[in-house]
């Protein structure tokens, strides 16, 4: 239990900082924008709606779900529910919070891009650089599902053979 609570806490840490960080980034580029009065992507008046004007409400959804997944902790610990679903609360509102950062963090380089017209590096180690993440990903992946399947197959393995009769007697002796 020690353990989901840390998770929670941390899950919820991570949705703040998030939503302060990309609250003061879109403020930011909203005054720089509205000085030169630029035409703004779909995206960057979106993020400005969705995380500086109606930033209290992620700050309310942010509270509310930290106030659920520590009610799951609680209900896991006197075995009501299973603690994965503590687990998954944790983990599913720092995936949110990430992928709200990555869209800040695009809506927020559109503009930009847009006005520098910056070419791509070339440079050998910039272009492995831009090839090493989707091959490391790839790999990850399949790493992943390898350790997936072993463990499934163990499983399967131990399904079938269950206790025995001779179970029993090993431990009276």
């Amino acid at each position: 239990m020690g353990l989901a609570l840390s998770l929670v806490g941390v899950a919820y840490l991570v949705w703040a900082l998030v939503a302060g960080v990309t609250r003061r980034l879109v403020g930011d580029l909203v005054s720089y924008l509205s000085v030169f009065n630029e035409n703004w992507p779909w995206s960057t008046r979106a993020v400005r709606v969705l995380f500086v004007e109606a930033g209290w409400a992620l700050d309310v959804v942010g509270l509310v779900w930290l106030v659920v997944s520590l009610l799951l902790v609680v209900y896991s610990s006197r075995q009501r529910l299973s603690v994965s679903w503590a687990w998954l609360s944790g983990m599913g509102q720092t995936i949110v919070a990430a992928l709200g950062g990555i869209w800040v963090a695009w809506a927020v380089h559109l503009p930009r891009r847009a006005q520098l017209h910056v070419p791509d590096p070339t440079t050998p180690w910039a272009q492995l650089s831009g090839l090493s993440l989707p091959v490391l990903l790839g790999l990850a992946i399949l790493i992943w599902v390898v350790f997936l399947v072993v463990l499934l197959t163990d499983r399967a393995r131990l399904a079938r053979r269950g206790p025995s009769l001779r179970d029993g007697l090993r431990t009276m002796r």
